[in-house]
């Protein structure tokens, strides 16, 4: 069956850049599905936009839909036929309520007996017809953050819009959409390229607005603008400083990635760089420009236009950003009138949870959090500049610059720190305090940046969870996941060996009878949150998951010695041996299911193999022992795998569940003490192996 592409342009007015991208991802995603559903799957999908314009190319689409025949069953043959076979009138009512003739009704068989049936055979319809359906439904039924209506109630949509593209190998797809009637006609900028023109298929599209400097694939038009960035910045004598969130925000904003390049004022460098570049991002959208490691006065912004000939662009932007940056110089210059302690100390009146207390209460608990923390670790070397990192860390909170620039905070501390002359750990710990604050971002460079951040997180975490406030779906209104996260980040990377379950017991304490939650309940959810926290980190070094369940079952509050039994794992599974001994471990635990503890007494091992079993257990345990206590879990493995052999030996020569009672329930306490031994390292059941992959003894009586 011949195939053909369908294109849909949806035309409209500048649609903001976080809203475009998805929505005409959504567009493409809801045409394939629906087209899917009907058997008419395209065997291609792409996508394009700019802040006026959605566009979907879907190709390989068949011309017609396929033929359906469906079997039609209807009243039991005893009323739909009479007694010489011919169809009485309810079963002639039934087939022509099918559209067949009442002859062309059958009998088939059915488990409640013999019922009157018709084959009935739809004839597939044309996939333009289809199409003319479903491209108005799902451009109609997109899901927009905040939508509006135009003219005398039309809508309502995210934008107004002004045209619809709706081709099917060249020809029109109809339908009428906002008092719109789809056509083949599109334009290129409403200012710059207005004029009308024809387009057959997305080939064609893409290159009539290629020509007009429209370009509608997005990593294409983040290409050029990056070149066009760095070209410019070149140009100035330095390097784009990189933002790839600003450049794809920037990419989402124009259909025509045109570069301005603007001048600053010398006496703006004087301003932190932090404070220079967060104004021209958060105020601008603009790049800065650096030269060995230096800011040059200059900028870089977007313009959706080729060029700029009499320089307007250019020129209102310098104007915007000058305002801008003697409005940052203003507010570094009234925050350095005080010292961070004094900032600081105002932070009584800023509420962190109306039930959780003030910022200065946080500051109090983070303190006390912190030379706990530190006597864990046995970082007492430590423990003095944390609290006092811990007493500044929150005062850049109420000063001018973090009021104007949120994502400032943290950063800003550290730089007034720094401008005070307080020591670099100091400085340095309060401006990382925040680090890591995704996947991409490296944890903080000090001990005590690494305290104080898990202290913050661990009060936050502990204090949300505390009010009831655990995250559902996808909401999570106090970051709680992140702060999770980045708790087991810090502790992982910053190799911290100490039990989290403690830190958070003693987190909860320092709440005093503000939480109402009971400390067990607290702790009953905020393990398994971490531990989804874990696997997704763990999972990311390309562990597998049953290696990561596997060490979870031994436990998770020491984060680098949980890693390293992962890593053990991961490294000795596939030598035959251990794949050996995890399933005798499987299959001991399922001997062991349900059974209570028994005492083990050597004087009652009779048979050779059971002796051989204990004496072989005997030392198994001392070494496991010793080898677990100086952390060295491969060798903690591998010495279980020359343990398979005996096990295995004695399944074959002894019945475990012995008619003795006393004879059964000292097997079963030797297989329990073994069991323990085997689980020291890492719950071995979780582990999965493919029993024809592993090194098995002969069948035995378990």
């Amino acid at each position: 069956m011949p195939r053909g592409e369908f294109l849909l342009e949806v035309r409209c007015e500048e649609i903001p850049a976080r809203m475009v991208r998805r929505a005409t991802q959504d567009l493409g995603s809801r045409i394939f599905q629906e087209l899917l559903n009907r058997k008419l799957t395209p065997r291609e999908i792409e996508t394009g936009f700019t802040p006026r314009r959605l566009a979907v190319a879907l190709k390989g689409i068949p011309g017609r839909e396929q033929d359906r025949t469906e079997e039609i069953v209807g009243p039991p043959a005893s009323i739909a036929f009479d007694d010489h076979g011919k169809p009485t009138k309810a079963g002639e009512g039934f087939a022509r309520r099918c559209g067949i003739e009442a002859r062309d009704l059958e009998r088939v068989k059915t488990p409640k007996g013999e019922y009157a049936a018709a084959v009935v055979t739809t004839e597939g319809r044309p996939t333009l017809e289809v199409l003319s359906e479903l491209a108005p439904k799902a451009i109609a039924e997109l899901n927009w953050a905040k939508v509006m209506t135009w003219g005398r109630g039309v809508g309502p949509w995210a934008r107004p819009v002004h045209g619809i593209v709706a081709v099917f190998e060249g020809e029109i797809v109809p339908f009428e959409l906002f008092g719109i009637q789809s056509g083949a006609t599109t334009c290129g900028h409403p200012v710059l390229s207005p004029k009308a023109f024809q387009v057959a298929g997305f080939a064609s599209y893409r290159k009539k607005l290629g020509k007009l400097g429209i370009e509608v694939n997005f990593e294409e038009r983040l290409s050029k603008l990056e070149v066009g960035l760095s070209d410019a910045a070149a140009e100035l004598g330095g390097i784009v400083v990189d933002d790839q969130p600003l450049l794809e925000r920037l990419t989402a904003m124009c259909g025509t990635p045109g570069v301005v390049v603007g001048k600053i004022d010398e006496k703006h460098l004087e301003l932190p760089r932090e404070v220079l570049i967060a104004s021209l991002r958060d105020h601008q959208s603009a790049f800065t420009v650096e030269r060995e490691g230096e800011l040059l006065p200059a900028f870089l912004t977007l313009m959706d236009r080729a060029d700029d000939p009499e320089g307007f662009v250019r020129r209102g932007n310098e104007w915007v950003v000058e305002a801008r940056l003697e409005d940052a110089a203003f507010f570094f210059g009234e925050d350095r009138k005080k010292t961070l302690a004094e900032h600081a100390a105002g932070l009584g009146r800023l509420s962190f949870h109306e039930k959780l207390g003030s910022y200065a209460d946080k500051t109090e608990r983070i303190v006390e959090l912190c030379k706990f923390i530190c006597r864990l670790l046995d970082w007492d070397d430590e423990a003095q500049t944390a609290a006092e990192v811990a007493r500044l860390m929150k005062g850049d909170l109420v000063s001018e610059m973090v009021r104007e620039f949120t994502s400032l905070q943290g950063i800003m501390g550290g730089v007034y720190a720094r401008a005070e002359g307080l020591d670099e750990e100091v400085w340095r710990s309060i401006y990382e305090q925040y680090m890591p604050q995704g996947t991409a971002d490296s944890i903080a460079s000090t001990r005590v940046g690494r305290v104080v951040g898990l202290a913050d997180r661990i009060d936050s975490v502990v204090g949300v969870l505390g009010i009831g406030l655990t995250p559902s779906g996808s909401k999570d209104p106090f970051g709680v996941r992140r702060a999770a996260q980045g708790v087991v980040r810090i502790a992982l990377e910053g190799e911290m060996e100490l039990d989290l379950d403690l830190v958070a017991a003693r987190a909860y304490k320092q709440y005093g009878d503000r939480l109402e939650e009971s400390a067990e309940e607290v702790l009953a959810i905020w393990r398994p949150f971490l531990f989804d926290r874990i696997r997704h980190i763990l999972g990311l070094e390309d562990f597998s998951y049953d290696e990561i369940e596997a060490a979870l079952e031994v436990g998770a509050t020491n984060l680098p010695d949980l890693r390293a039994r992962v890593a053990a794992i991961h490294t000795v599974r596939d030598e035959p041996g251990f794949r050996s001994v995890v399933l005798a471990a499987k299959r001991i635990a399922n001997i062991l299911k349900g059974v209570p503890e028994q005492e083990l007494r050597a004087d009652l091992l009779s048979e050779p193999a059971e002796k051989l079993l204990y004496q072989s257990y005997q030392k198994l345990r001392d070494e496991i022992k010793k080898a677990e206590h100086e952390k060295r879990y491969e060798e903690c493995l591998r010495t279980m795998t020359s343990f398979a052999d005996v096990l295995d030996h004695f399944f074959v020569e002894v019945l475990v569940m012995d008619e003795n009672p006393d004879v059964r329930n000292n097997r079963v306490a030797l297989l329990q003490a073994i069991q323990r031994s085997l689980s020291r390292t890492a719950g071995l059941t979780a582990v999965v192996v493919e029993r024809a992959d592993a090194t098995e003894g002969k069948q035995g009586n378990g």
